[in-house]
């Protein structure tokens, strides 16, 4: 549930790059608002970047994966709370299970055919990997992380370092937003979903809210939630601001919690959690 004491709540600002919205949007106690919320809040000067992770798959993670039926109803029900007369654009990984989202989020907005889906190789999940994913994985194990990569990135995000493995969060994050984002928006809709993968979209979130939203998985065993992200809104100044975004009830997985109840074994650590 959003919260309402003012050290929660996003303000203006008149800085041109920051994390604050213009308008007060309620962030919940993990730092996050609503995609609805931001999209209600747009001035008709704005334009935003709504970048999510994908909703929730089957077990596996190879290109062909596909939604559960409960990932497919979370898209619709994003959807849902985006109705509107306006086009959107719809830019994916191309993955099966990111174009799927997109689909899911159209109809649930009502949008009478599919969208015409964008894809984008930079949001694959590799941009700020130096190293490969599968290697990512036994990077962390090698250094004793049960969450193998999972709690690596979590590290890396909050504290820096791994220099040989992952980019310097920051600048990398920068150079995207400048590359991709600011390059490609005169191409896109006003309003624009982009549908990627957590080890993309987690490190966006931490970055947007300057280090505030709680995905330390290293310490708490948090981690992005299916169709949570980061909302990236242009003015039209060309100023920047950031606010962290979830497409469900919550923007975070607590895993310790899951693992907990599935398997009532008190306090002990999960292991490597279901991605």
């Amino acid at each position: 549930m959003p919260v309402s004491s003012s050290s929660d709540v996003a303000k203006s600002s008149s800085s041109s790059q920051t994390s604050l919205p213009a308008k007060e949007i309620s962030l919940d106690e993990n730092g996050f608002a609503t995609v609805a919320d931001v999209y209600k809040s747009l001035t008709a000067d704005e334009k935003a970047v709504f970048i999510i992770r994908h909703s929730e798959r089957e077990d596996n993670v190879a290109i062909e994966t596909e939604l559960t039926a409960n990932g497919v109803k979370m898209a619709q029900n994003l959807g849902t709370t985006l109705k509107s007369d306006e086009e959107f654009s719809y830019i994916t990984s191309g993955f099966v299970r990111t174009n799927e989202t997109a689909n899911n989020i159209s109809k649930g907005r009502g949008e009478t055919s599919l969208p015409k889906l964008i894809t984008n190789y930079d949001i694959t999940g590799n941009w700020f990997l130096k190293i490969s994913a599968d290697e990512l994985s036994a990077y962390g194990t090698k250094l004793g992380m049960q969450g193998g990569s999972v709690e690596l990135m979590a590290h890396w995000a909050y504290e820096g370092g791994y220099t040989d493995a992952l980019y310097e969060l920051t600048p990398r994050a920068e150079e995207f937003i400048q590359k991709v984002i600011l390059k490609n928006l005169p191409k896109w809709k006003r309003v624009s979903i982009m549908v990627s993968h957590d080890i993309f979209v987690m490190p966006l979130a931490v970055f947007g809210s300057k280090g505030k939203v709680a995905l330390k998985y290293h310490e708490d065993y948090h981690w992005i939630n299916y169709i949570a992200g980061l909302a990236i809104i242009i003015g039209a100044d060309n100023s920047l601001r950031y606010v962290p975004v979830k497409g469900a009830d919550s923007g975070v997985i607590d895993y310790l919690a899951i693992y907990m109840e599935e398997h009532g074994m008190g306090g002990k650590k999960p292991s490597t959690p279901k991605r």
